[in-house]
């Protein structure tokens, strides 16, 4: 641990002596365009003190701008990912399915990426108008830094989240400036499972504009929190370190795959993919294989008597655990146990049932999806990242993708932006600016989070759960 907070210490200094030279660019802009009429304590619209034409396009639907659709330039490298000698066996049965051009997989993939596209998944991680709105306000490399912090930092704040929820996670530690100070409130989300406003209460580095029932609480915040603190500590850096080798490198190269991938795809990388949890999970039901179903399946009632119909209504007591989840039991199904011990012999009966099937790769079988994503993707003139955002997109009905997280990253930011600027009697175009010059955050969500997991990002192990599943926060 004192290794970790040393490094946390040495890279977030160095990134909060930029951050005091942002902060004073930010001063001198404020300085310029006076003469443009701008809510109390707003700074001016544009370096050059009128409005500029990238910021008036917050009032545009999404993509609408040709460079601001389709795959955004890459302007990061990709993560290397841990290739072991060989995969899973379901995995090397799953690629060859998807490499016989005539498997029906290759018919279900061909209908859920047509209507993928027509729900935008192509232009799902085009970040580039965000990026333009950045670097036109606070110069360009100033607003080329602030832009991939904050893209990283929606990396690091995913485990668990939807959408939504991830985009005003991020911009609560974005609107910590310091760097020191924000892996502070970060290490302490982590140790003691408090909120992060708690933690900047307490260490009184609270950002400006939080309002007072801002409750960023989540089932996943200490994961998360622990995102952010390895990535102020320059752990998240995209070149192995050098000298790792052996063990120590394979468990460098397996460490947070899906987040990694997702931060680094809203940063236009055509390599990675984030696996999450309906990529998987159509994956799953497409292969139908017992090696698919979930350990940890959550069942509605009529789902648990489907799958006691299968089991027998005594095994399926076997591999059930009963849990609390906000004051409610929560059923858990052990369905690949079950099919392990030869209880469930055909899995038809689970095809209608997205819960019932994995919802993450194993470490040794995300290099060969990523792989695979590549190969398929460029059969449809994609990169992975637009094909795996189609696929998800075009199965949502099939895997329970939650309908507040429909839509486009850039479609789901003006959302964010509205809610927190109806909060604050602030105009979508003035919420803009004030997330852009003051770093303020942008809504405030429930203290505890709705159940139901996300669009993207599928919870990882939570390596701070109490033993048997319960978490120590509480919530979903």
């Amino acid at each position: 641990m004192a290794g970790l907070l040393g490094k946390i210490s040495k890279a977030a200094q160095v990134a909060s002596d930029a951050s005091g030279a942002a902060r004073g660019a930010t001063r001198r802009a404020a300085q310029v365009g006076d003469s443009v009429t701008i809510p109390e304590g707003l700074p001016p619209l544009g370096r050059n003190g009128g409005p500029s034409p990238s910021l008036l396009s917050v009032d545009l639907p999404a993509h609408s701008r040709p460079e601001w659709s389709g795959a955004a330039p890459n302007r990061t490298t990709p993560y290397p990912r841990y290739r072991p000698k060989a995969t899973t066996e379901r995995m090397q049965r799953l690629e060859a399915q998807v490499a016989d051009p005539d498997s029906p997989i290759r018919g279900i993939f061909s209908n859920y990426i047509e209507k993928g596209r027509t729900l935008k998944g192509p232009d799902w991680y085009n970040t580039e108008e965000l990026r333009d709105w950045f670097v036109d306000s606070l110069g360009k490399a100033e607003g080329d830094r602030q832009w991939r912090e904050y893209m990283e930092l929606i990396g690091t704040t995913s485990t668990g989240a939807k959408v939504p929820h991830n985009i005003r996670m991020a911009s609560f530690y974005r609107a910590i400036p310091n760097a020191a100070d924000r892996a502070a409130v970060a290490q302490l989300v982590k140790d003691e499972g408090i909120t992060p406003k708690k933690a900047a209460e307490r260490l009184g580095v609270m950002p400006e504009n939080v309002p007072e029932d801002y409750g960023y609480g989540h089932i996943k915040q200490r994961s998360q929190a622990f995102n952010v603190a390895n990535r102020e500590a320059g752990t998240w850096e995209r070149e192995v370190p050098e000298g790792l080798t052996g063990a120590a490198l394979s468990k460098w190269l397996q460490a947070n795959p899906k987040v990694k991938g997702f931060g680094n795809d809203l940063l236009g990388d055509d390599t990675n993919i984030a696996a999450d949890m309906h990529f998987m999970r159509m994956l799953a039901m497409a292969d139908g294989g017992g090696d698919f179903l979930n350990k940890q399946a959550k069942l509605s009632q009529e789902d648990y008597a489907k799958a006691a119909a299968v089991l027998g209504p005594r095994n399926i007591k076997k591999y059930s655990t009963t849990r609390n989840v906000n004051g409610k039991p929560v059923t858990e199904v052990n369905l690949f146990k079950a099919w392990q011990d030869g209880k469930i012999k055909d899995t038809s009966a689970f095809q209608s049932m997205p819960t019932a099937w994995t919802e993450t790769p194993k470490a040794n079988e995300y290099a060969a999806y990523e792989d695979m994503a590549g190969r398929v993707a460029s059969e449809y003139d994609m990169t992975p990242a637009q094909f795996q955002a189609s696929l998800w997109m075009g199965a949502g009905d099939l895997t329970g993708l939650a309908d507040e997280s429909q839509g486009t990253f850039m479609e789901l930011f003006r959302g964010a932006l509205d809610k927190r600027g109806k909060e604050r009697g602030l105009s979508r175009g003035d919420m803009l600016r004030e997330f852009l010059y003051n770093r303020a955050p942008l809504a405030a969500i429930p203290a505890v989070p709705t159940t139901g997991y996300l669009l993207s990002q599928q919870p990882e192990e939570d390596p701070y759960a109490k033993p048997g599943g319960m978490s120590l926060l509480g919530g979903i």
